[in-house]
């Protein structure tokens, strides 16, 4: 199961902003700088840093991500994988989920496979018969 610092590192990079780009766009308090910003939000990613609700808040008003998704993601790291029936189905390339589904300006993602949307399955490569005919 991924966690929840992985799931927001997910859902960060699939809405394109690199975790400078994060630092830039959240307000701490006590106010830190830009490399303090980073290492803090590099030790969220890596589920060292705690995850407060003010903490997610303004995460959330960063970028898109599913608070319901990743409340369920911190219940299973601390009690186990049982704790949560069923678990958060998450695709394990983008993070997105049925709560978080990509959006690409016209429809939403689907599931392609048990751990995968459509929007990160790559494009399948024609076949030598497909090409040879075209």
């Amino acid at each position: 199961m991924m966690t929840p610092g992985t799931y927001l590192k997910k859902r960060r990079v699939a809405a394109g902003l690199s975790i400078i780009d994060l630092a830039a766009m959240v307000h701490t308090n006590p106010r830190w700088g830009g490399v303090d910003k980073v290492a803090w939000i590099d030790r969220i990613e890596h589920d060292v840093a705690a995850l407060s609700p003010d903490v997610i808040a303004t995460l959330a008003d960063a970028f898109r991500f599913s608070r319901t998704v990743l409340e369920q993601l911190i219940t299973i790291r601390s009690y186990g994988e049982d704790a949560i029936d069923p678990a958060p189905r998450l695709c394990m390339t983008c993070g997105c989920s049925e709560k978080d589904a990509c959006f690409d300006g016209h429809a939403t993602c689907s599931w392609s496979g048990p751990d995968s949307c459509t929007a990160c399955v790559p494009a399948p490569f024609p076949s030598f018969a497909t090409a040879k005919e075209n």
